[in-house]
């Protein structure tokens, strides 16, 4: 799986700066969100010291931390300090997806097919859920498994699946009709020019059509 990646992280001297807050008390702060790391068994962000001279030529060690992006949220984020972690992992997982590129397509006896995890991952489908498996087993003729066991699946077949979730997205989003109010008939004499009620309001049968409908 190629996935391009740029490290940025951003140091917790920025924070504080961005924050208002006092550094030592970000540095308290991410302590605590590696104590949460640790118990998640998750990496820990690294302490770092900055070399700094002082008037009277001695040096003292500042301590900072860099961190990631998704560190920085975790810190950040106004959760629990586990739940935010979890929140945050799922939501870098999720914008992953963007930076995938699709391996070349095959041509299978002269259709393409397109690498089927890759497909899922690109389109928001999980590759871990029994829906994956289960497309295959039951329409086995949209797919195409190499000798290595890599699963390809029809263009086809992958582009009327998004059409199809598209168009339930469509029906979801459509506006419902308004409720009519259910009109009751109540026939009081059919033998007298067959004159009903509809909603309450007395209609002879010799000048009844739609236009009469009390809507």
């Amino acid at each position: 799986m190629e996935i391009k990646e740029v490290e940025q992280t951003m140091s917790s001297k920025e924070i504080a700066k961005l924050t208002g807050k006092r550094h030592d008390h970000v540095l308290r702060d991410i302590r605590e969100l590696n104590r949460a790391y640790r118990n998640l068994h998750k990496p820990k962000i690294g302490l770092m010291f900055k070399i700094k001279e002082l008037p009277n030529g001695a040096k003292r060690q500042d301590p900072y931390f860099r961190l990631t992006k998704m560190q920085t949220l975790d810190l950040l984020t106004g959760y629990s300090t586990e739940l935010r972690i979890k929140v945050n992992h799922r939501w870098a997982e999720l914008e992953a997806k963007e930076v995938l590129r699709m391996p070349k397509s095959l041509d299978v006896y002269g259709m393409e097919a397109l690498p089927y995890d890759y497909w899922l991952l690109m389109h928001g489908y999980s590759v871990s859920s029994g829906q994956r498996n289960a497309r295959i087993r039951k329409y086995p003729q949209h797919f195409y498994r190499t000798f290595a066991g890599k699963w390809y699946i029809s263009k086809l077949y992958a582009d009327a699946l998004l059409n199809i979730r598209e168009g339930k997205r469509q029906i979801e989003e459509l506006e419902p009709l308004k409720r009519a109010e259910q009109m009751v008939i109540d026939f009081m004499d059919s033998t007298k020019n067959g004159s009903c009620k509809i909603n309450g309001v007395k209609i002879e049968a010799n000048r009844f059509d739609k236009e009469d409908l009390p809507l």
